[in-house]
């Protein structure tokens, strides 16, 4: 079988025949791969490290007709400390979610793949995680063609004012002559222009941003149900997050 080497970061793994696991990476150069790591259960495994997630890697291995296999890997980056916070690990796994669940097999992005490098690197460093999590998901919507449209109104056209709101089933905002009455979820213009900042700026630069209490809570509902509506599914790991911020 055909070898090959790339850079990886680890998403998720589940078992597979005893003591291995189907790992699913991403990389820069084929997108997603799913391989399966023999004998990582083992402690004398020397894969066990490289399939741990978040972990950025030199992997080799060989294609398969269905899955690929992991035969050596040395660890580049642990990003350890999201697997010690807990409060970093549920972003840090709300981010893999989103690249594992919604990207295809072997479709090379390699801006992709920084921004998800980006994200963990901010997430182990920032004191704000849930702004690099937006900072990254508006990112990555924006590369799918699918971010809110938050600036201008999604039924008239016209430059959004100071009263909108946000419109699930349009992915976008709607002004108050455009909206029903007890229709959509109101966001302000400090948490619109925030989410603007953030789609533009990068996970690296995203805790620099503050946002009230009120804003926040607009933006972290808006955004959640965007990620549903637009993806069809509830991201597991949001349950996760939403106990750790309790």
């Amino acid at each position: 079988m055909p070898t090959y080497s790339t850079t990886a970061i680890t998403l998720q793994a589940r078992e597979y025949k005893g003591t291995g696991r189907v790992v699913s990476f991403y990389t820069p150069e084929r997108g997603k791969v799913e391989a399966v790591a023999e004998g990582i259960g083992r402690p004398t495994s020397k894969l066990a490290a490289a399939v741990e997630p978040f972990t950025v890697s030199r992997l080799l291995l060989s294609e398969g007709k269905q899955l690929d296999r992991l035969s050596q890997a040395e660890v580049l980056e642990s990003h350890l400390r999201l697997r010690s916070d807990i409060v970093r690990l549920a972003y840090a796994s709300y981010v893999a979610e989103l690249i594992a669940r919604t990207t295809e097999p072997y479709h090379p992005e390699p801006a992709l793949f920084a921004l998800l490098s980006d994200a963990l690197d901010a997430l182990c460093e920032d004191d704000d995680p849930e702004m690099v999590t937006w900072s990254f998901t508006l990112g990555f919507l924006d590369r799918q063609g699918l971010a809110p449209e938050l600036a201008r109104c999604c039924r008239c056209g016209e430059v959004a004012g100071l009263e909108v709101c946000y419109m699930p089933a349009e992915a976008g905002v709607a002004c108050a002559s455009c909206t029903p009455q007890g229709h959509g979820m109101p966001i302000s213009p400090e948490a619109r222009a925030v989410a603007d900042s953030l789609r533009k700026m990068g996970p690296a630069r995203a805790g620099r941003l503050t946002l009230g209490d009120d804003a926040r809570a607009q933006l972290r509902r808006i955004l959640d149900t965007h990620v549903e509506h637009q993806y069809g599914f509830e991201p597991k790991s949001r349950r996760f997050l939403a106990q750790v911020r309790e």
